[in-house]
């Protein structure tokens, strides 16, 4: 309700609203989520409703095929205007154009707003006129730019009478929940206790501890985001509140949560400008790259059992409650394409499948960056899984959450379990190879191939070699 342009605008004409959302089926058919996450959206919807119907209005749900919906609500109501807010993602604009094509041809005025992003694609070009491939000059520029205010909610409106369909879950889209404990709840009043609750106790220690995935450092509001259960603006402006009323300007956990909101526009708008980069490499020359398709080891990966502590605990989150700490991100991806050689595309879709917060643009742009073929002024970078287990969860303790099996692991063993000697084995009821897996590669030979392949790849060679 708050922030929501396309509504606070259509509100403030003091004409009937009618807040359409359409379950557009041919979308839906597209999309790959798992059934949590559809019922996440359905709780977004629900406390949506809510929010309208205080302020004297019904929000209006349909499902079919878009123009058929839309056909029908124009015959019904005959609008003279219709209002909606932005979403650069391929499908949605090729959706939001036809839309727009289709009121047209009848004479109904369109109005577009953002709320998606802060600043829209077209606000931030290089000098030469052209879109940023890369972060830290677009970062600059983005950080030059005036920010808008965030809108507050309409003061009234006005539906008329109209049928609305049921609000789906995941069970009504025929869509299977496979995610037993999703680790939020959707809705705007839940986004917004959350966001107040981070700002209050964790914002003054995320940048010490965002990193760290066994301490609850983050404000995971991304599928919030997402969603369009809190905007962009919004977070700006209060984590701006908060660096003027600290006594420090900026303090250095604003900077670093605003650094994340956009790296969040800038994948957005690496996606807009290169729309080709949903499906294929960034970088052409990657191409080449002939990654492997090691069925076995795509399945230990997925289902955690790879034998590397932290990659098996980080995907076990993730398909227990459609989410993963960004650190833990990066190393499962690293892992997949720089370890076991198999195609960003084939995470990225996992991924997709699972993530409640799940965007395009960042996913694609998160699995470019770890796959090295993406946006990124150093590109070649290979995450030591150990090194990275050592280094952010030096006890173990999120290991240990998510990896049970590890539980009566000592630390000094518990990010190569397989180490531990017979007699220790024994004492811990942990057999290596039994109880947990042996490591399903060698990373110091997978790192040493991947880099090989890559150089052959950079520098022109037609084929490069699969591996394992």
């Amino acid at each position: 309700m708050r922030d929501n342009p396309s509504l606070f605008h259509a509100a403030a004409t003091g004409l009937p609203v009618i807040p359409l959302f359409i379950v557009d089926t041919d979308l839906v058919k597209g999309i790959r989520s798992d059934g949590a996450v559809f019922d996440f959206q359905a709780e977004c919807l629900r406390d949506l409703a809510d929010g309208i119907e205080g302020l004297g209005g019904k929000l209006i749900l349909r499902k079919g095929k878009l123009t058929e919906v839309f056909e029908r609500i124009i015959g019904e109501t005959h609008p003279g205007s219709v209002y909606f807010n932005m979403d650069y993602e391929p499908a949605a604009m090729d959706r939001d154009l036809a839309a727009t094509k289709f009121l047209g041809r009848l004479g109904i005025e369109v109005k577009s707003f953002d709320d998606v992003v802060i600043h829209a694609p077209e606000e931030i070009r290089t000098s030469g006129g052209g879109p940023y491939s890369v972060f830290t000059p677009f970062a600059a520029k983005w950080r030059r730019l005036p920010k808008p205010s965030p809108l507050g909610k309409p003061s009234r409106i006005s539906t008329p009478r109209l049928a609305s369909d049921p609000i789906p879950g995941g069970k009504e889209l025929g869509r299977e929940r496979h995610i037993v404990t999703p680790f939020v709840s959707g809705g705007e009043t839940n986004a917004s206790k959350r966001w107040d609750s981070f700002l209050r106790e964790r914002l003054r220690s995320y940048s010490d501890t965002r990193d760290l995935p066994y301490v609850h450092g983050t404000s995971k509001m991304s599928p919030y985001l997402r969603f369009g259960c809190i905007s962009p603006a919004r977070m700006y402006w209060d984590l701006a509140e908060m660096s003027l009323s600290s006594g420090r300007h900026p303090p250095v956990s604003a900077e670093k949560f605003v650094d994340e909101l956009i790296w969040r526009e800038f994948y957005t708008h690496v996606l807009y400008y290169f729309p080709y980069t949903a499906e294929r490499n960034f970088r052409s020359q990657f191409d080449r790259l002939r990654w492997s398709f090691d069925e076995a080891a795509f399945e230990a990966w997925k289902d955690g059992k790879t034998g590397f502590p932290l990659v098996d605990a980080g995907m076990r989150q993730l398909n227990a409650t459609g989410w993963m700490h960004n650190r833990v991100r990066m190393v499962t991806a690293s892992f997949l394409t720089k370890d076991l050689f198999i195609d960003w595309r084939r995470g990225e879709e996992y991924f997709a499948a699972k993530l409640l917060d799940i965007e395009k643009a960042s996913n694609v742009g998160g699995w470019q960056w770890s796959a090295s073929t993406g946006v990124d002024p150093r590109p070649l970078r290979i995450f030591n899984p150990v090194i990275q287990s050592r280094r952010f969860d030096p006890d173990g303790m999120y290991i240990k959450e998510w990896v049970p099996e590890l539980r009566n692991v000592p630390a000094r063993y518990i990010h190569e379990p397989a180490r531990m000697s017979p007699a220790l084995q024994e004492e811990t009821g942990l057999t290596a190879g039994k109880d947990y897996p042996f490591p399903i590669v060698d990373h110091r030979k997978s790192a040493e191939h991947f880099k090989g392949q890559y150089v052959k790849a950079k520098s022109g060679h037609r084929r490069t070699g699969s591996f394992r």
